[in-house]
């Protein structure tokens, strides 16, 4: 690429407003130190109001400026905040804010969004007549919650957050963003209750014994709970590890592949200890269409190389792993394949006559069956059972459609090595997702959803700014500002 082709890619758009190199930078400490608070005070109705307020004064102040409100907006999305509560997630009150500022951007989101969405709130309606019964008012607080966090969020209020990167042509800023607001804050925490958090849950986990008591493991760090049970901590693990890997194997900075290459192997070892292989197989395929993508970009030979070093760390984490971890895997591996266990089409057999009792919904729950309950560990099954026949259908409907969107784009990404690792995370993460929704839930705890979510709908709209026809098209419309650089965020 020559210095002038170097020069307009780097390029913001009029339209997408870039601001000092300080600002996302003070966006990032503004970000980890909300999330710091939760951890050392827990989640109290004093810190909620806190955010609340907070995230009024901030979006009224940077409604203007993108980068540092969606940084900061993408950070806050790693606040831990447990399932069951009739609170909504962080960065979900950022997005409310900010349709509340600037309704003019509902309109400019991908037209076939709105038709998933029309299908749920069809959905949220229909169950109604199940979940209304019993305590009405102590309902729809509920499932109004759970449907603004599970409905609503993947559908509306990230992909707003996220929109207006289609218009930042400042590649290496957009990775940036992606590394160090989006992968690294999950990382640490993760990494953090790991290493120096206090088993909160040794009774129960000990009645798993032999089935391996890693695998249903919570953590108590500072005053908050994470969740390091195999289905739930698998799926936020296996997008971490697609996304990390893509910027891993492109040619950006060292400094940020060394980053990556440092939370890539860390999301790998704790993947390994919780035992998910239903996680791990939506790695495998995440990896897949990353690779098969990246030949159609770069030389075989990189490719090849990549995949190699990829497989060293694999296999280097798993010999240095301990005796205990490989002893865990061993069961885990003779349970799943070995012997075959077909525990999850038993499960997703009740799941299935659930439905054609309940076609309408039951409202949000991970539970099917009325005397005898079960967890479908299925995602697609259990928005089906919540919100019925129609409405459960925008989730798997999304998934698919955001897989076909990323692969039919492929073809159009330019030939810019942040753009690229970009692109590749966002569909390794969606196909990783895809995968996972099949034999897992994530929907266990809020943090891993919407981290998931963010990256996806992060991924997306980045694409979008960079694949050739819309550089193209922005070429014609609007006059490009040259010499524009990346926000570096040491």
């Amino acid at each position: 690429m020559d210095e002038h082709s170097k020069t307009r890619y780097n390029s913001p758009l009029t339209d997408f407003r870039e601001v000092s190199e300080r600002m996302p930078v003070i966006a990032f400490f503004l970000g980890m130190s909300i999330i710091a608070a939760c951890i050392f005070l827990g989640r109290s109705h004093v810190f909620y109001v806190a955010v609340f307020i907070f995230a009024f004064c901030i979006t009224l102040f940077w409604r203007k400026a993108p980068r540092p409100w969606i940084f900061l907006a993408s950070i806050v999305a790693a606040t831990p905040i447990p399932l069951f509560r009739q609170q909504f997630a962080s960065n979900l009150i950022f997005a409310a804010w900010f349709i509340v500022f600037n309704m003019k951007y509902l309109s400019k989101l991908p037209k076939w969004i709105y038709a998933l969405t029309g299908l749920i709130i069809i959905g949220f309606f229909t169950s109604s007549i199940n979940w209304l019964s019993g305590n009405i008012m102590g309902g729809i607080l509920r499932q109004s919650a759970y449907f603004f966090n599970f409905g609503l969020a993947p559908l509306i209020l990230i992909p707003m957050i996220y929109l207006r990167m289609k218009d930042s042509k400042n590649y290496e800023a957009n990775m940036q963003g992606l590394l160090f607001c989006l992968i690294v804050p999950s990382t640490l925490i993760l990494l953090a209750a790991k290493i120096f958090g206090h088993q909160a849950n040794v009774w129960q986990a000990s009645l798993h014994e032999a089935a391996g008591a890693e695998g249903y493991v919570q953590y108590l760090l500072g005053k908050v709970i994470i969740d390091f049970s195999r289905t739930g901590v698998g799926f936020i693990l296996a997008v971490l590890i697609c996304a990390s890997t893509a910027i891993t194997i492109s040619q950006v900075k060292v400094r940020d592949r060394l980053i990556a290459g440092s939370c890539l192997i860390s999301n790998i070892f704790m993947l390994l200890v919780t035992g998910s292989f239903g996680s791990m197989l939506a790695v495998f395929c995440g990896y897949a269409g990353m690779f098969y993508t990246q030949g159609r970009k770069v030389r075989i030979t990189k490719v090849i190389a990549s995949a190699a070093a990829v497989c060293f760390i694999l296999l280097l984490i798993y010999g240095l792993s301990p005796s205990s971890t490989k002893e865990y895997l061993g069961k885990r591996f003779e349970h799943r394949v070995v012997n075959a266990d077909t525990d999850r089409l038993t499960l997703w057999g009740r799941a299935f006559n659930y439905i054609l009792e309940n076609p309408t919904g039951v409202g949000l729950r991970y539970r099917v069956g009325d005397k005898v309950t079960s967890n479908p560990h299925n995602e697609y099954l259990v928005y089906i059972v919540s919100y019925g026949a129609l409405g459960g259908l925008a989730y798997p409907f999304l998934v698919v459609g955001l897989l076909i969107s990323f692969f039919r784009r492929r073809k159009r990404v330019i030939n810019d090595p942040a753009a690229l690792a970009v692109y590749l995370a966002g569909l390794s993460v969606t196909a990783a997702v895809a995968v996972n929704s099949m034999t897992d839930n994530v929907g266990v705890n809020r943090w891993y959803f919407n981290i998931m979510w963010s990256l996806i709908w992060y991924c997306y709209f980045c694409s979008l700014a960079g694949q050739s026809g819309v550089e193209r098209a922005g070429a014609t419309s609007n006059t490009a500002v040259a010499g524009a650089t990346a926000p570096d965020l040491k």
